[in-house]
């Protein structure tokens, strides 16, 4: 309930920052978290982790040297990861996602296997979206997977113009329904 509470009070504060008035659905959470692990991804990304629905998923579906980086600008968020989720396979850093590359350069990975983004881009300036999304592919090992999920269709071509490839689903079981975008990272993206 302190989750939820801290969700809704972040989101009245700034409504184009956290993109939903709730915290994500079971439902969504296992569309997102399945083909992570499916995957068999060990070093894993999460922009934008709010109150941390998906980082418990994450940390429950990693091997036991899995790592997650979770990166959001906000702090009280950041602070309420380092306080409530005490896994020492979890850093969460308060930055800009569009600094994800250097954040996975300094906590010493090679690159991720996976990014999951729930970022809303239909609310941020073209040239942040881009930003994160360019720093996104960097961060990526060849054939590393990256997620998004959004409450638009918006997403879609931008990712295709950065990664070459896309795949979606609606998910109507979630409120407000989502879309769950898929992407691999490979070296023939334009």
């Amino acid at each position: 309930m302190e989750s939820r509470l801290r969700f809704l009070k972040q989101w009245v504060r700034n409504p184009r920052e956290i993109g939903s008035v709730t915290p994500s659905s079971r439902f969504l959470t296992r569309e997102v978290v399945e083909p992570i692990k499916a995957s068999q991804a060990r070093l894993v990304v999460e922009l934008g982790p709010g109150t941390g629905v998906f980082t418990q998923a994450l940390l429950a579906a990693l091997p036991a040297d899995g790592k997650v980086l979770a990166i959001d600008t906000n702090a009280s968020f950041v602070e309420h990861l380092r306080r409530t989720i005490p896994d020492r396979r979890l850093t969460a850093v308060h930055a800009s996602a569009e600094e994800v590359d250097r954040l996975v350069a300094e906590a010493g990975w090679p690159a991720a296997d996976a990014i999951i983004s729930g970022i809303p881009y239909s609310l941020l300036p073209r040239p942040v979206m881009f930003g994160i999304l360019r720093a996104a592919r960097r961060a990526l090992r060849e054939d590393g997977l990256f997620i998004g999920y959004q409450y638009s269709r918006m997403l879609r071509p931008h990712l295709l113009d950065f990664f070459g490839n896309v795949h979606y689903r609606s998910l109507l079981l979630n409120l407000p329904p989502a879309f769950v975008y898929s992407c691999r990272a490979r070296t023939t993206a334009p």
